[in-house]
């Protein structure tokens, strides 16, 4: 839920065919510069694509908030293409737009995606505590709006998630009004610390019935190291393990589990400044999926080319950048 080797044969020719929330009241902008600072004083401002936990592409906000803070990064849209074998590159219907408040946290996300004939419209709204941190997703589609409460405890750890459903109420068309919303489902979560390095977090159902146990470890370095996972009934355990390059960005991550399941990886390339150029995805030792970035020559990203191998298309995510006022 919750490494450059210079060998770039495939990307190389790929490069060469595609290219052709608001501030609480209680917090002006300085105060917000003073706990982002306090908070993420390792965070590096020199690549746009924040890869230090290796969930690039995974999540939902995978971009460097500070970056996008110094450079006044309002939005930024990608535009969807499809490339496929034998046949010329295809628009797309999909579109994303990640848009930022004046220090680089997201607080809407506007996404369209398309599949056969078939089109679908979603905004996500963030709302944020005072810390900056999300206490409130908001996910509104032709199906309705969906939330999710978030809690944290005083070590910003998060502790329960209540999801909810919530109706239009409103009697003129094209005009929505939430109503409150109804609780449909949560989970919640006990942490507990162990050995030096070693963090425990038990899952809990919303019967309040232990379902997993997640232990997190980490170096002398804070470096994270290991992510296990066990659910209690099946007994099924699920393996992360983390390597560094010698720059200490994550070069490889490996999964696996104990009940035979087929080995996958994660392996990450970037070049001399740290920004990545590309991801690889593996299951049972063969490669299922790349990505590849390509940037400007002021480091934003230019595009995303996403390859799936099986198939052997190639989904074109180009972008383009709204900025604040400088």
């Amino acid at each position: 839920m919750f490494s450059t080797d210079g060998k770039y044969s495939r990307s190389s020719y790929k490069s060469k065919m595609i290219l052709s929330f608001p501030f609480h009241k209680k917090f002006g902008l300085i105060s917000w510069v003073v706990i982002l600072l306090t908070f993420v004083p390792q965070l590096s401002n020199s690549q746009i694509i924040d890869n230090r936990t290796g969930k690039a592409f995974q999540e939902e906000m995978f971009f460097n908030q500070q970056f996008l803070w110094q450079n006044k990064i309002k939005s930024i849209t990608g535009v969807v293409s499809i490339k496929r074998p034998n046949r010329p590159i295809e628009s797309r219907p999909d579109l994303i737009i990640y848009h930022f408040n004046e220090v680089g946290l997201l607080r809407r996300l506007d996404k369209v995606t398309s599949v056969l004939q078939l089109v679908d419209s979603l905004t996500i709204e963030y709302k944020r505590n005072d810390l900056g941190e999300v206490n409130l997703r908001e996910e509104n589609n032709n199906r309705g709006v969906f939330t999710t409460q978030m809690n944290y405890d005083s070590e910003g750890r998060l502790i329960r998630l209540d999801f909810g459903k919530a109706e239009n109420v409103s009697t003129e068309k094209g005009k929505i009004v939430e109503s409150a919303p109804i609780i449909i489902n949560s989970e919640s979560f006990a942490w507990s610390s162990g050995d030096k390095g070693v963090a425990r977090r038990s899952n809990f159902n919303n019967y309040g019935l232990n379902y997993s146990n997640v232990t997190i470890t980490k170096n002398e370095m804070n470096w994270l190291v290991s992510e296990v996972e066990e659910l209690v009934m099946s007994g099924r355990t699920s393996t992360k393990k983390y390597t560094y390059n010698e720059q200490v960005w994550i070069d490889k991550i490996e999964i696996n589990d104990n009940l035979g399941g087929p080995n996958k990886s994660e392996k990450f390339y970037y070049d001399k400044l740290g920004n990545l150029v590309k991801a690889e995805y593996s299951v049972a030792g063969k490669l299922v999926r790349e990505i590849e970035v390509l940037y400007t020559k002021t480091l934003l990203i230019e595009a995303f080319l996403d390859h799936d191998l099986q198939s052997n298309d190639i989904l074109i995510t180009k972008f383009a950048y709204e900025y604040h006022n400088k």
